[in-house]
């Protein structure tokens, strides 16, 4: 799921990518806008308030945003990084680092919550967004978004405009149009339940996240391991 790349990448692996990520990402959405009444996936908002703030002058309100922008900006840069540095050195640690940094933010974000400090925490989630954002673009080779769904809904309408007027290739529309419907249906149940938890048990809503990507580490380790097996008994039947 996160270990292909290229031509090894399957539909099947960019739909699980697609799904479990989007679902991390509506909960996240949703426990900061339900905590600090801001929306910490996207920062598409925030650019239109700081155009608006900046023409008031109101210079603490422009450097709050500026910093809300920069940190999402660092989190996609650094996942960028990780992957590029890594993937030939080390290609286990390319994807399994910034997933673990993702999730040292959640839990970061998770263990102040009680301390109160809501500037501290929208700056780490906004991180963490763009840092899953970044793993998410550069690991499906940029077929995949799971943090914001404008783009998203807007490929939807294109997707059923070519399979009305039957144009492009017909696999390719029906499996982006499948694709992109799992997406934000995904991210549509994640924000569901976090809504829930987060009214309820507030903080603890982004253990959830935590503990998905953790299960995503995992499994993604597993099918490694098991491909590795595959390889050595053709290897063993070849020598024979």
């Amino acid at each position: 799921m996160l270990h292909s790349r290229g031509f090894k990448r399957t539909f099947k692996h960019n739909l699980l990518l697609a799904v479990l990520f989007a679902f991390a990402a509506g909960i996240v959405n949703v426990f900061g806008f339900v905590s600090f009444g801001i929306f910490t996936t996207n920062i598409t908002g925030h650019v239109g308030e700081f155009a608006l703030l900046f023409e008031l002058s109101k210079w603490s309100a422009v450097k709050k945003i500026t910093l809300w922008v920069a940190a999402f900006g660092m989190g996609s840069f650094t996942s960028s990084l990780i992957i590029g540095y890594f993937e030939k050195r080390k290609p286990k640690l390319s994807y399994s680092l910034p997933v673990v940094i993702e999730m040292v933010l959640l839990l970061w974000c998770y263990a102040i919550h009680k301390e109160h400090h809501p500037a501290q925490q929208i700056l780490i989630l906004l991180c963490a967004m763009g840092l899953q954002n970044g793993i998410v673009s550069v690991v499906s080779g940029k077929v995949v978004r799971t943090t914001h769904l404008t783009g998203l809904v807007t490929d939807v309408g294109i997707s059923l405009g070519k399979i009305i007027l039957h144009k492009g290739n017909k696999v390719f529309v029906w499996r982006s149009l499948f694709l992109n419907l799992a997406i934000i249906t995904s991210f549509i149940f994640g924000a569901l339940l976090s809504a829930a938890v987060t009214i309820g048990y507030h903080e603890q809503a982004l253990l959830i996240p935590v503990f998905l990507l953790f299960s995503i580490l995992i499994y993604d380790f597993r099918t490694i391991e098991k491909g590795m097996e595959k390889i050595k008994q053709i290897k063993n039947q070849l020598q024979k």
